[in-house]
């Protein structure tokens, strides 16, 4: 990046209006009093402002920037390392100038004052740090020149601005068990199957009466002799992942936000699931509302991974509502993971009802007021208990990896299973 974008006018600060002042009022008092020391003081402010302004243009001429190719995606907590290098090319020492980058990523502020000898340049590394997701801009850069008293200032900036997206944080989460809906095949081991599957296991022997579809080719090719495949019954149901975004339930700021919490512990649950080969959907409602179907692989990830990134907690439709309107999409092959910071108990009802349906269902739920917000949680996690809904808690600040561990219960982690085995001992 080489060509100036933009070049801006000198522009005045605070202070030159005080010494505009100081200057007519010098001036008027010389003419009423004839007092030499006013007349002084006239030529001193002059010259002041005479010598501010030409250094100002001075130090801003003959600049070149360049910041080499810039990154198109992060994660949440990354830093990016971006370098800048500023040519001199006069024959006059640059002292003092300022040199940002104007990206609009949330958190990121200041820049760095360098001085450049003649005809020399100077480089160095820019640290911004990503605290959160979406959709952001890197650049332009602005090389800012002022003056010794700080009277005048003036600046360019140079380069276009590159768009970069910020995926959400992903967490490992080892000791979280995977659900499933518990139906034929739905276990760690796979069951061999008559039927056409997604899932190819073996091949064999081609046997009269094997339709097209289940003869393999490439194997075919290699033993000179016809091989039909063989299918098994998969391991688990669909995972479906909901984002609870509606924006009367958000509270926090920047990373330590309750929608920053929830994408990171969803996209996490999604990498979970996918590692495990499993078909992951994901339902979101946000801004707009984000849908993708159930399915498996790496692709799926990513895809997962963009709509989450540029969700935003601008929902208007409450959590209660979300399952009203997707329950028809859950079947009793179903798992459905909700993620949310809902203090509100009437969505329990339809969370019971999906149970019923033979859904199964978990509940991640985090602590409004722990991150600012108003809301007791007390009332929803009784009725989550009384219905049996299996439920994680998580409050700001909390290890996301340690509070989804299998068998919560301990450090303020509830399952409706945990309880149960408690009051069972009292």
């Amino acid at each position: 990046m080489k060509q100036r974008l933009a070049r801006l006018a000198v522009r005045p600060s605070i202070r030159f209006l005080l010494v505009a002042i100081l200057l007519v009022v010098s001036v008027f008092t010389g003419m009423a009093t004839g007092f030499d020391l006013f007349y002084r003081l006239t030529y001193i402010l002059v010259a002041t402002l005479f010598v501010s302004y030409v250094w100002v243009q001075l130090m801003h001429r003959a600049i070149r920037v360049e910041v080499p190719g810039r990154p198109r995606l992060a994660r949440v907590g990354d830093e990016i390392l971006e370098t800048v290098t500023v040519h001199n090319n006069s024959t006059l020492p640059k002292y003092a100038l300022e040199v940002a980058d104007l990206a609009d990523i949330p958190g990121h502020t200041g820049g760095v004052a360098v001085s450049i000898g003649s005809m020399d340049v100077a480089s160095w590394t820019m640290h911004i740090r990503t605290r959160t997701r979406g959709m952001y801009n890197l650049g332009p850069v602005r090389v800012v020149a002022r003056d010794l008293f700080n009277i005048f200032s003036k600046g360019s900036e140079f380069g276009d601005r590159d768009a970069i997206t910020v995926l959400p944080r992903v967490i490992a989460l080892p000791a979280y068990d995977v659900p499933t809906a518990q139906l034929h095949g739905d276990s760690s081991t796979r069951q061999r199957s008559q039927s056409v599957t997604p899932h190819a296991s073996s091949v064999r022997d081609y046997a009269p009466g094997d339709a097209l579809s289940r003869v393999h080719w490439n194997s075919t090719a290699r033993m000179g002799k016809l091989m039909s495949k063989e299918f098994d019954l998969g391991r688990a149901s669909e995972i479906w992942v909901l984002v609870d975004l509606d924006r009367t339930a958000q509270a926090g700021e920047l990373e330590e936000r309750t929608d920053e919490y929830a994408v990171t512990i969803a996209a996490s649950l999604v990498k979970r699931h996918i590692d495990a080969e499993l078909p992951v959907g994901l339902v979101a409602f946000g801004d707009e509302r984000y849908f993708l179907p159930a399915e498996t692989g790496l692709g799926q990830s990513d895809r997962i991974m963009q709509y989450l990134a540029l969700a935003k907690a601008e929902g208007d439709t409450p959590l209660n509502e979300a399952l009203a309107d997707y329950e028809p999409l859950w079947g009793h092959n179903a798992t459905l993971i909700v993620i949310t910071p809902s203090p509100r108990a009437d969505w329990v009802v339809g969370m019971s009802e999906l149970m019923r349906r033979g859904v199964r269902v978990t509940v991640i739920q985090l602590d409004l007021e722990s991150f600012g917000g108003i809301g007791d949680v007390a009332e929803s996690q009784e009725e989550m208990f009384s219905r049996g809904i299996p439920y994680f808690y998580i409050q700001q600040g909390d290890n996301i990896a340690e509070q989804l561990s299998s068998g919560g219960g301990a450090n303020g982690v509830f399952t409706a299973d945990s309880d149960r085995q408690v009051l069972a001992s009292l």
